[in-house]
């Protein structure tokens, strides 16, 4: 059952399919296995930022999502029911000058269609038992059942297999960080609301916040249902604790988890790479979790195509680093940290109102924060030292 030379990603969420599409659009061919029986359908991830937007035009995937999207004009703070702050995305100097509300479920589906398309399949219910680093190649097993196992040899491997990835602990990569002490609660519910529906919004309360934003699925009609929306927070019942708003509605999803900000000490071993939550964790905050995981990806498909994975971790440790901690540090700000920045936030609205602020802050969540060369596809003659700038 073992298919040699082909290389493996673990993982089907949206970072290894993304990884599979890119690299199958390089020319060049993988294998993608994932534990799970079939895609998750509850969605993490909200938006798709102007980055992901651009690095996936190439494939086709960003004319699906566009069509199915929402365009999110911007971000309001609101304070004791009035507005404080706004960030308007119009300000950004790019084709995609906003970000696009898409539930992570069908965003994945897209890319897998995609994915699908060029002649790939996902293998399900595959998962990788162990894996190590041999001289020329990468040796992993596979358990396809509980009796059933398999043993790979491949150029190089993958792993987008997550938080509690698999392939990290085998390797015993650390993985530094820290943890907020109290668990963030999310409702997905239907939401009578006069809030604009074209913005997220931050409303800062009593030792926190509650962030809310449209939750857009397909099948999404506006003028048959009860808008569903994200309503998130640092404490618990987020919707007890709405004021000028109204719960229409049971909500389709509820869950509470602990926020993490870590990042990987080696984004690459030898031949075995990570990207995405395998690789960093941060608070949704800041609307980067998914999207960078796809830009871990596009890089590491660009390099793959330059044959220069040994450049992985140069490229991408620092830029997903600086993410981690710049939101570590709003997540703090917005949820009112006592002990650290309780002070600072309630400068925020002042400070957003402030230009250079405000112009990095906008550049932080949309994913323009640093540059990459170019979004047309590579040429495989092109030099890797052009991915950065």
């Amino acid at each position: 059952m073992s298919t040699p030379d082909v290389p493996l990603i673990v993982g089907a969420g949206p970072v290894g399919l993304g990884a599979a599409l890119f690299l199958a659009d390089q020319e060049i061919p993988t294998r993608i296995v994932d534990q799970a029986a079939a895609p998750s359908t509850h969605s993490k991830a909200l938006a798709i930022n102007p980055r992901t937007l651009e690095i996936l035009e190439p494939s086709g995937v960003t004319a699906r999502l566009l069509e199915l999207g929402r365009r999110i004009r911007g971000a309001k703070v609101w304070r004791e029911g009035a507005l404080a702050a706004e960030i308007n995305f119009a300000a950004l100097e790019h084709r995609y000058p906003f970000m696009l509300a898409l539930s992570q479920a069908t965003t994945e589906r897209l890319i897998a269609e995609a994915v699908k398309q060029r002649g790939l399949r996902v293998e399900r219910g595959v998962r990788l038992v162990e894996c190590r680093n041999a001289n020329s190649h990468v040796t992993a097993a596979l358990a396809h059942s509980e009796d059933e196992f398999e043993t790979v040899h491949c150029p190089w491997m993958l792993a987008a297999d997550g938080a509690h990835s698999t392939a990290r602990d085998r390797l015993n990569v650390p993985f530094p960080g820290s943890t907020l002490a109290d668990p963030w609660h999310l409702a997905d519910v239907p939401l009578a609301t006069s809030l604009a529906e074209d913005y997220a919004h931050i409303v800062l309360v009593d030792g926190g916040f509650l962030f809310m934003m449209r939750v857009i699925e397909p099948a999404d009609t506006d003028d048959t249902a009860v808008p569903l929306w994200r309503v998130l927070g640092n404490q618990p019942h987020p919707l007890t604790r709405l004021v000028a708003d109204r719960v229409a509605g049971p909500p389709i999803w509820e869950s509470h988890f602990r926020i993490s900000h870590r990042i990987v000490r080696a984004m690459s071993v030898g031949r075995i790479h990570f990207a995405g939550d395998a690789a960093h964790l941060h608070s949704p905050m800041g609307a980067r979790g998914m999207n960078l995981g796809l830009e871990d990806a596009w890089v590491f498909a660009q390099l793959a195509g330059r044959d220069a994975l040994e450049r992985y971790h140069a490229f991408r440790r620092p830029v997903d680093h600086r993410v981690v901690r710049r939101i570590d540090l709003l997540s703090r700000v917005v949820a009112g940290d006592p002990n650290l920045l309780g002070a600072v936030r309630r400068l925020v609205p002042a400070l957003i109102r402030h230009t250079p602020f405000r112009a990095n802050m906008l550049a932080q969540v949309t994913g323009l924060d640093h540059g990459l060369d170019s979004f047309a596809p590579t040429r495989r003659a092109a030099p890797a030292d052009a991915l950065v700038r």
